[in-house]
């Protein structure tokens, strides 16, 4: 299917990515050009080769670009191939609600609200994305690791292995909110003892997930093995 981008005269760049050090500087940019093409749908579809032609940069720069913004939760990409076949059927790519940490040192114009209207359009926009079958994609995968990394500090991707993972509970009914409650949990027992390190995916979205959930007692474990996991 021929997808003409047609960017809106508009851009929106939000402090947070202004300011955001870990970011590839041309990534802020093009962070600003994806929010012009999501504002007409609700999604981006350009491709790389749009980017580069635009920018007048490599392939190699866009992705690299790309990768920035995802890692750091800013962006989710989706891809669909072809059947039988490596070659991409479809890619688009939707903007993330990231909230700015509290412990974050970024400075912040006065003026500037997170109830900025263009951006929350654009915001709420890409959370109606429905891809070429017509349904919506009901399992915030890329929402879900992006919270784990803001609250871990850790940099997982959106892959296969940890969708997975993912997938399987949201089909035993768990809800974004119970991901993140897990995570929540987990994270203010976890973080600042030797159990920091199992602060990952294949760990709290494992067979654990509904004991996790369910927890009341959040103590901080200081050694030995906590809920059969051995360090």
């Amino acid at each position: 299917m021929d997808h003409k981008e047609e960017p809106n005269y508009y851009a929106i760049i939000p402090a947070n990515v202004r300011y955001d050090k870990r970011l590839i500087q041309g990534a802020k940019l093009l962070y600003g050009e994806i929010t012009a093409l999501s504002n007409q749908k609700g999604y981006c579809w350009a491709t790389d080769g749009y980017f580069l032609k635009l920018y007048k940069v490599s392939k190699s720069t866009v992705q690299n670009w790309l990768k920035s913004l995802e890692d750091c939760g800013y962006i989710a990409r989706e891809v669909k191939y072809k059947e039988g076949s490596p070659e991409i059927e479809y890619r688009y790519i939707r903007i993330l609600a990231y909230p700015i940490p509290e412990n974050r040192n970024t400075p912040i114009p006065e003026n500037w609200t997170e109830n900025n209207t263009s951006f929350n359009t654009t915001v709420n926009n890409t959370n109606n994305i429905k891809p070429l079958s017509g349904k919506p994609d009901p399992i915030p995968y890329a929402e879900i690791i992006s919270y784990l990394n803001q609250a871990t500090g850790r940099t997982f991707h959106n892959v296969e292995k940890h969708k997975k993972l993912i997938r399987a509970r949201w089909h035993e009914k768990a809800t974004l909110d119970d991901f993140k409650k897990v995570i929540d949990n987990k994270s203010s027992e976890w973080l600042g003892t030797k159990m920091a390190n199992f602060l990952r995916p294949s760990t709290l979205f494992g067979n654990k997930f509904d004991e996790y959930l369910n927890q009341t007692n959040t103590t901080k474990q200081k050694g030995g093995s906590y809920g059969g996991v051995e360090f």
